[in-house]
Protein backbone atom coordinates (compact mmCIF):
# COMPACT_ATOMS: atom_id res chain seq x y z
CA UNK A 1 0.00 0.00 0.00
CA UNK A 2 1.17 3.50 -0.69
CA UNK A 3 -0.53 4.73 2.49
CA UNK A 4 0.84 3.63 5.84
CA UNK A 5 -2.31 4.43 7.82
CA UNK A 6 -4.27 1.19 8.43
CA UNK A 7 -7.43 0.74 6.38
CA UNK A 8 -10.68 0.81 8.28
CA UNK A 9 -13.82 -1.22 8.19
CA UNK A 10 -14.70 -2.39 11.62
CA UNK A 11 -14.30 0.71 13.72
CA UNK A 12 -12.22 1.20 16.84
CA UNK A 13 -13.57 2.70 20.05
CA UNK A 14 -12.12 6.17 19.76
CA UNK A 15 -14.67 8.06 21.83
CA UNK A 16 -16.74 7.10 24.86
CA UNK A 17 -19.96 8.52 26.21
CA UNK A 18 -21.09 7.92 29.77
CA UNK A 19 -24.01 5.47 29.88
CA UNK A 20 -27.45 7.00 30.30
CA UNK A 21 -29.70 5.93 33.15
CA UNK A 22 -33.36 5.51 32.33
CA UNK A 23 -36.09 5.71 34.95
CA UNK A 24 -39.46 4.03 34.60
CA UNK A 25 -42.63 4.47 36.58
CA UNK A 26 -43.85 1.65 38.78
CA UNK A 27 -46.67 1.02 36.33
CA UNK A 28 -44.26 0.96 33.40
CA UNK A 29 -41.93 -1.43 35.18
CA UNK A 30 -44.82 -3.72 36.01
CA UNK A 31 -45.92 -3.69 32.38
CA UNK A 32 -42.43 -4.60 31.22
CA UNK A 33 -42.18 -7.38 33.79
CA UNK A 34 -45.44 -8.80 32.49
CA UNK A 35 -44.21 -8.55 28.90
CA UNK A 36 -40.95 -10.32 29.76
CA UNK A 37 -42.48 -13.24 31.65
CA UNK A 38 -46.02 -13.50 30.36
CA UNK A 39 -47.09 -14.12 33.96
CA UNK A 40 -48.13 -12.15 37.03
CA UNK A 41 -45.77 -12.11 40.02
CA UNK A 42 -46.78 -14.45 42.81
CA UNK A 43 -48.34 -11.92 45.16
CA UNK A 44 -51.49 -13.83 45.95
CA UNK A 45 -53.50 -11.62 43.61
CA UNK A 46 -55.42 -12.99 40.69
CA UNK A 47 -54.17 -12.03 37.24
CA UNK A 48 -56.50 -9.55 35.51
CA UNK A 49 -58.39 -10.86 32.49
CA UNK A 50 -56.77 -10.38 29.10
CA UNK A 51 -57.85 -7.30 27.18
CA UNK A 52 -60.46 -8.03 24.60
CA UNK A 53 -59.07 -5.41 22.20
CA UNK A 54 -55.35 -5.43 21.37
CA UNK A 55 -53.60 -2.09 21.19
CA UNK A 56 -52.66 -1.00 17.69
CA UNK A 57 -48.97 -0.40 16.95
CA UNK A 58 -47.59 2.93 15.76
CA UNK A 59 -46.10 2.99 12.29
CA UNK A 60 -45.42 0.56 9.48
CA UNK A 61 -42.55 -1.10 7.67
CA UNK A 62 -39.96 1.34 6.28
CA UNK A 63 -40.60 2.97 2.93
CA UNK A 64 -38.54 5.39 0.85
CA UNK A 65 -40.49 8.29 2.34
CA UNK A 66 -40.80 7.32 6.00
CA UNK A 67 -39.45 4.90 8.56
CA UNK A 68 -40.06 4.31 12.25
CA UNK A 69 -37.44 4.02 14.97
CA UNK A 70 -37.84 2.31 18.34
CA UNK A 71 -35.81 3.43 21.34
CA UNK A 72 -35.37 0.67 23.92
CA UNK A 73 -36.29 2.21 27.28
CA UNK A 74 -35.70 -0.79 29.53
CA UNK A 75 -33.97 -4.19 29.34
CA UNK A 76 -36.29 -6.47 27.41
CA UNK A 77 -36.39 -9.53 25.17
CA UNK A 78 -37.00 -10.26 21.53
CA UNK A 79 -39.37 -13.05 20.56
CA UNK A 80 -39.86 -15.30 17.55
CA UNK A 81 -43.45 -14.11 17.00
CA UNK A 82 -45.65 -11.17 18.09
CA UNK A 83 -46.94 -12.75 21.29
CA UNK A 84 -45.87 -12.82 24.94
CA UNK A 85 -46.17 -16.61 24.68
CA UNK A 86 -43.67 -16.86 21.80
CA UNK A 87 -40.15 -18.21 22.23
CA UNK A 88 -37.51 -15.74 23.46
CA UNK A 89 -34.71 -15.38 20.88
CA UNK A 90 -32.74 -12.33 22.08
CA UNK A 91 -31.93 -10.33 25.20
CA UNK A 92 -32.07 -6.65 24.26
CA UNK A 93 -30.29 -3.91 26.19
CA UNK A 94 -31.27 -0.22 26.36
CA UNK A 95 -27.63 0.52 25.47
CA UNK A 96 -26.20 0.20 21.96
CA UNK A 97 -23.15 -2.09 21.51
CA UNK A 98 -20.47 0.28 20.19
CA UNK A 99 -20.40 3.25 22.57
CA UNK A 100 -23.17 2.53 25.11
CA UNK A 101 -25.41 5.26 23.74
CA UNK A 102 -29.21 4.75 23.91
CA UNK A 103 -30.28 1.76 21.83
CA UNK A 104 -32.52 2.87 18.95
CA UNK A 105 -33.64 0.24 16.43
CA UNK A 106 -35.25 0.26 12.99
CA UNK A 107 -38.84 -0.99 12.89
CA UNK A 108 -39.29 -3.57 10.11
CA UNK A 109 -42.86 -4.70 10.78
CA UNK A 110 -45.71 -4.21 13.26
CA UNK A 111 -48.45 -6.46 14.60
CA UNK A 112 -51.04 -6.86 17.34
CA UNK A 113 -51.07 -9.79 19.70
CA UNK A 114 -51.01 -10.82 23.37
CA UNK A 115 -48.76 -8.46 25.33
CA UNK A 116 -48.55 -6.04 22.40
CA UNK A 117 -48.52 -3.93 20.35
CA UNK A 118 -45.52 -5.63 18.74
CA UNK A 119 -42.63 -4.36 16.66
CA UNK A 120 -40.20 -6.45 14.64
CA UNK A 121 -36.92 -4.58 14.92
CA UNK A 122 -33.54 -4.93 13.24
CA UNK A 123 -30.85 -5.86 15.77
CA UNK A 124 -27.16 -4.80 15.69
CA UNK A 125 -25.93 -8.39 16.08
CA UNK A 126 -24.55 -11.17 13.91
CA UNK A 127 -25.61 -12.44 11.47
CA UNK A 128 -26.54 -9.29 9.58
CA UNK A 129 -30.30 -8.92 9.20
CA UNK A 130 -31.18 -10.54 12.54
CA UNK A 131 -34.51 -9.29 13.86
CA UNK A 132 -36.94 -10.04 16.68
CA UNK A 133 -40.40 -9.06 17.91
CA UNK A 134 -40.38 -6.67 20.88
CA UNK A 135 -43.36 -5.53 22.92
CA UNK A 136 -44.19 -1.85 22.63
CA UNK A 137 -44.39 -1.47 26.42
CA UNK A 138 -40.59 -1.12 26.52
CA UNK A 139 -40.19 1.01 23.36
CA UNK A 140 -40.55 4.64 22.33
CA UNK A 141 -41.52 4.72 18.64
CA UNK A 142 -41.03 7.74 16.38
CA UNK A 143 -41.18 8.50 12.67
CA UNK A 144 -38.28 9.80 10.58
CA UNK A 145 -38.27 10.99 6.95
CA UNK A 146 -34.51 10.37 6.60
CA UNK A 147 -32.71 7.52 4.87
CA UNK A 148 -29.09 6.96 3.86
CA UNK A 149 -28.34 5.07 0.65
CA UNK A 150 -24.87 3.87 -0.35
CA UNK A 151 -24.19 2.76 -3.94
CA UNK A 152 -21.00 0.73 -3.80
CA UNK A 153 -20.40 0.48 -7.54
CA UNK A 154 -20.80 4.23 -8.04
CA UNK A 155 -18.90 5.03 -4.81
CA UNK A 156 -21.71 7.37 -3.77
CA UNK A 157 -23.61 8.05 -0.55
CA UNK A 158 -27.02 9.70 -0.82
CA UNK A 159 -28.92 11.47 1.95
CA UNK A 160 -32.68 11.31 1.36
CA UNK A 161 -35.59 13.08 3.02
CA UNK A 162 -39.14 11.89 2.28
CA UNK A 163 -37.83 9.97 -0.72
CA UNK A 164 -35.98 12.89 -2.31
CA UNK A 165 -32.19 13.12 -2.55
CA UNK A 166 -30.89 16.08 -0.54
CA UNK A 167 -27.16 15.49 -0.98
CA UNK A 168 -24.80 13.10 -2.70
CA UNK A 169 -21.12 12.55 -1.82
CA UNK A 170 -18.26 10.48 -3.23
CA UNK A 171 -17.16 7.85 -0.70
CA UNK A 172 -14.56 5.19 -0.10
CA UNK A 173 -15.75 1.60 0.37
CA UNK A 174 -14.39 -1.82 1.29
CA UNK A 175 -11.83 -3.74 -0.71
CA UNK A 176 -12.48 -6.96 -2.61
CA UNK A 177 -10.92 -8.91 0.26
CA UNK A 178 -13.02 -7.09 2.90
CA UNK A 179 -16.09 -5.73 1.12
CA UNK A 180 -18.69 -3.43 2.60
CA UNK A 181 -21.71 -5.62 3.43
CA UNK A 182 -24.85 -5.12 1.35
CA UNK A 183 -28.44 -4.99 2.57
CA UNK A 184 -30.83 -2.95 4.68
CA UNK A 185 -29.22 -1.80 7.92
CA UNK A 186 -29.75 1.09 10.34
CA UNK A 187 -27.76 3.87 11.90
CA UNK A 188 -26.94 2.64 15.40
CA UNK A 189 -24.93 5.36 17.17
CA UNK A 190 -23.62 8.85 16.43
CA UNK A 191 -20.20 9.11 18.09
CA UNK A 192 -18.39 12.49 18.05
CA UNK A 193 -14.61 12.20 17.86
CA UNK A 194 -12.27 14.01 20.23
CA UNK A 195 -10.02 14.88 17.29
CA UNK A 196 -12.25 15.95 14.37
CA UNK A 197 -9.17 16.10 12.13
CA UNK A 198 -8.12 12.56 12.96
CA UNK A 199 -8.35 9.37 10.91
CA UNK A 200 -12.12 8.98 11.46
CA UNK A 201 -12.97 12.63 10.98
CA UNK A 202 -15.47 14.40 13.26
CA UNK A 203 -17.96 11.51 13.59
CA UNK A 204 -18.26 7.75 13.55
CA UNK A 205 -21.78 6.63 12.62
CA UNK A 206 -21.91 2.99 13.65
CA UNK A 207 -24.32 0.73 11.79
CA UNK A 208 -26.37 -2.34 12.63
CA UNK A 209 -24.02 -4.24 10.32
CA UNK A 210 -20.90 -6.37 10.69
CA UNK A 211 -18.13 -7.37 8.35
CA UNK A 212 -18.76 -10.65 6.55
CA UNK A 213 -15.05 -11.51 6.67
CA UNK A 214 -13.74 -10.02 9.92
CA UNK A 215 -14.96 -11.30 13.28
CA UNK A 216 -12.99 -8.58 15.08
CA UNK A 217 -10.97 -5.52 14.15
CA UNK A 218 -8.84 -3.10 16.17
CA UNK A 219 -10.39 -4.18 19.47
CA UNK A 220 -13.98 -4.15 18.19
CA UNK A 221 -16.36 -6.87 16.99
CA UNK A 222 -16.15 -6.16 13.29
CA UNK A 223 -18.99 -3.60 13.37
CA UNK A 224 -19.19 -1.49 10.22
CA UNK A 225 -19.61 2.29 10.22
CA UNK A 226 -19.83 5.41 8.12
CA UNK A 227 -17.18 7.93 9.17
CA UNK A 228 -15.17 10.92 8.07
CA UNK A 229 -11.55 10.86 6.95
CA UNK A 230 -8.27 12.73 7.07
CA UNK A 231 -7.30 11.20 3.71
CA UNK A 232 -9.80 12.76 1.29
CA UNK A 233 -7.62 11.84 -1.67
CA UNK A 234 -8.65 8.19 -1.22
CA UNK A 235 -12.37 8.88 -1.56
CA UNK A 236 -13.83 7.19 -4.61
CA UNK A 237 -11.72 4.06 -4.13
CA UNK A 238 -12.07 0.61 -2.57
CA UNK A 239 -9.78 1.40 0.34
CA UNK A 240 -11.28 0.20 3.66
CA UNK A 241 -11.90 -2.99 5.61
CA UNK A 242 -15.64 -2.51 5.07
CA UNK A 243 -16.47 0.93 6.45
CA UNK A 244 -17.78 3.75 4.29
CA UNK A 245 -15.53 6.82 4.35
CA UNK A 246 -17.01 10.17 3.37
CA UNK A 247 -16.01 13.84 3.36
CA UNK A 248 -15.99 15.45 6.80
CA UNK A 249 -18.49 18.11 5.72
CA UNK A 250 -20.85 15.34 4.64
CA UNK A 251 -20.56 13.22 7.78
CA UNK A 252 -21.29 16.34 9.85
CA UNK A 253 -24.54 16.89 7.95
CA UNK A 254 -25.62 13.25 8.22
CA UNK A 255 -24.84 13.26 11.95
CA UNK A 256 -26.90 16.41 12.43
CA UNK A 257 -30.00 15.30 10.52
CA UNK A 258 -30.29 11.51 10.58
CA UNK A 259 -31.38 9.96 13.89
CA UNK A 260 -30.26 6.60 15.27
CA UNK A 261 -32.52 3.86 14.00
CA UNK A 262 -32.98 5.44 10.56
CA UNK A 263 -32.54 3.05 7.60
CA UNK A 264 -29.19 2.73 5.84
CA UNK A 265 -29.46 0.94 2.53
CA UNK A 266 -26.23 -0.42 1.00
CA UNK A 267 -26.65 -1.39 -2.65
CA UNK A 268 -24.25 -3.02 -5.16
Amino acid sequence: MAVTVPMTGAVSRVAWTAPRVFHASAAGAAAVALALTGTVAATGATAPPAATTALKPIGTAPTDKKAFTARVLLPTVGRAAPSSRARVTQRISPYAPYDDDPQVLLVLETATGPGGPWYRVLLPVRPNGTSAWVSGVSLQVRATPYRVRVRLGLRKLELLKAGKIMNRWTVGVGTRQNPTPQGLFALSEIVPQSNPRGFYGPFILSLAAHSDNLSDFDGGQGQVAIHGTNLPGLLGGAVSHGCVRMPNTGVKKVAKLVPPGAPVEILP
